[in-house]
């Protein structure tokens, strides 16, 4: 069809309905025979490059065009698209995808990430997350300490106090007085809030950081306290100083 398509492939609009369209349904067929007998999604993604068939216009075969077809039931005649390929092929299809995705192995990214996310990992999610460090990477600046203030500085405060207090009698108590400053010590690293420490930490982390294809587990590990999804399959991270990431920060 060469162009930007509204119907899977394989279909066509005539005269108001939706009806297979025969130069593209021959293909569908092929590819879903040609799966069930064997082929991996990148051997079928190069023989459609090499055919001069195009998905849609502008654009070359991947293997997610090739994923999408063999998952979309409507190519065995659901909501209302006449079938091109049988019920039969379409489960047999269905069943060999099912033990492919089984028998991969997940990578350590991958595991990461669920011991992150608390659910079971989407393509998406990966993407989604993979974007997000990537924009860290670009722009390690936007890295910050929430607003909120977790500790109060009241006891330190008094302690202050009370030293200048110590000190304006004679004789000063040098006893007294170093044990009140390590008093004051001490609740000063009480008030140093932590996420101010992540937050520098992971600036620099992500200063030395480049945009990457995959996901590391490492840096996944470093940074990332979870992994948020909403109800609307919006993705957001949280990181290691409490802020939330997300698309459009």
């Amino acid at each position: 069809m060469g162009k930007n398509r509204k119907l899977p492939f394989g279909y066509q609009m005539q005269s108001g309905s939706v009806v297979s369209y025969p130069e593209e349904a021959k293909w569908v067929r092929y590819i879903f025979a040609e799966y069930a007998s064997g082929a991996s999604f990148r051997e079928l993604t190069d023989y459609m490059k090499q055919t001069g068939i195009t998905y849609e216009a502008d654009k070359l075969w991947n293997k997610n065009m090739i994923a999408r077809m063999l998952e979309d039931p409507r190519y065995q005649g659901a909501s209302g698209f006449p079938a091109i390929i049988t019920a039969d092929m379409f489960q047999r299809v269905a069943e060999k995808r099912s033990t492919k995705t089984a028998s991969v192995q997940k990578t350590e990214a991958q595991k990461m990430l669920r011991r992150k996310s608390g659910f079971p990992l989407t393509r998406h999610i990966e993407c989604e997350v993979l974007y997000l460090l990537n924009c860290l990477a670009q722009n390690p600046e936007q890295i910050e300490t929430p607003k909120d203030i977790k500790v109060t500085a009241d006891r330190l405060d008094g302690l202050k106090t009370n030293l200048e207090d110590m000190l304006a009698q004679f004789p000063v108590d040098e006893k007294r007085t170093r044990e009140k400053l390590m008093e004051i010590a001490v609740a000063m690293y009480e008030v140093i809030d932590p996420r101010e420490y992540e937050t520098y930490r992971m600036r620099e982390v992500f200063r030395r950081e480049e945009p990457r294809m995959e996901l590391d587990a490492n840096l996944i590990a470093m940074n990332i306290s979870a992994v948020l999804v909403d109800s609307s399959g919006n993705v957001s991270i949280k990181l290691k100083n409490e802020q939330v990431i997300e698309r459009g920060e």
